[in-house]
Order: C-alpha cells, then structure tokens, then sequence
C-alpha cells in the first residue's frame, strides 16, 4: 500500500507534500521551553508560570548573556512605552520566575542577574 502511495506521488510531482509541524523548542542546560505550547520543563517535568512569567522568561533566554534594559523588556513584554514604573512591574515578576524555577532547579547553572539600574539578563554560572 505505502509503495502504491509513492508511486503516485512521484506520477504527479505537483503535489504538495504535507510534513508534520515540528514544534519550537529552546533548549537551555537544565531548561527546555516549548515555544509552540508556551511551557517550560526541567526534566520534562512542567514548570507553572504566568503569562508574565513566561515572556519574560522567553525573552531572556532568547537574548541568553545579554542585558536587557527595563525599557526593552517592558516594551517587548507589555506591547508599550514605560512610564516610569516598569522596574517595580518587571521586578515583581522576574523574583516570582526565579522562585518558581529555582525551586525546581536547586542547583541551577543559570542565573537571573539584575543590572542594576540597567535591566535583567541570564546567563550560566561558568560564564563572565
């Protein structure tokens, strides 16, 4: 049966040929985070976060090493201009992200580092 299917195929190579989606996943040491079902994983196992949480997340890891600045982050993250409260905002939702990572990745190389007066950046431990 399959060798009929590809004979035909090859009789009409007009035809498109349809793949299966492969999902985006970015994949980091001790974290993979699904881009197409927006979650994060440690050993497959499902990290809970908040929309917040979770773009953020993305973003920094997407940017891994370099620093962001409050005004890139809340820019990309709330689809506006600051107005002068986004460090408190970003701030608030960057320590609730690393409690909830940190807590199921004890001994984490990565690392949430606050610029300060600057922004946000991850990075792995055995760099800089």
């Amino acid at each position: 049966m399959f060798d009929e299917i590809m004979a035909t195929l090859k009789r009409y190579p007009d035809i498109d040929h349809l793949r299966l989606n492969e999902e985006t996943v970015l994949s980091l040491p001790e974290l993979e985070i699904n881009l197409d079902r927006r979650k994060a994983y440690y050993n497959q196992k499902e990290i809970i976060l908040t929309v917040k949480e979770y773009e953020i997340l993305c973003l920094l890891c997407k940017n891994i090493g370099r620093v962001l600045t409050y005004e890139q982050i809340y820019q990309a993250i709330w689809g506006a201009d600051a107005l002068g409260n986004e460090k408190r905002a970003i701030g608030f939702h960057v320590r609730n992200l690393r409690k909830k990572i940190f807590s199921v990745i004890p001994s984490s190389s990565l690392t949430i580092e606050n610029i300060r007066e600057v922004g946000y950046r991850i990075k792995k431990a055995a760099w800089i």
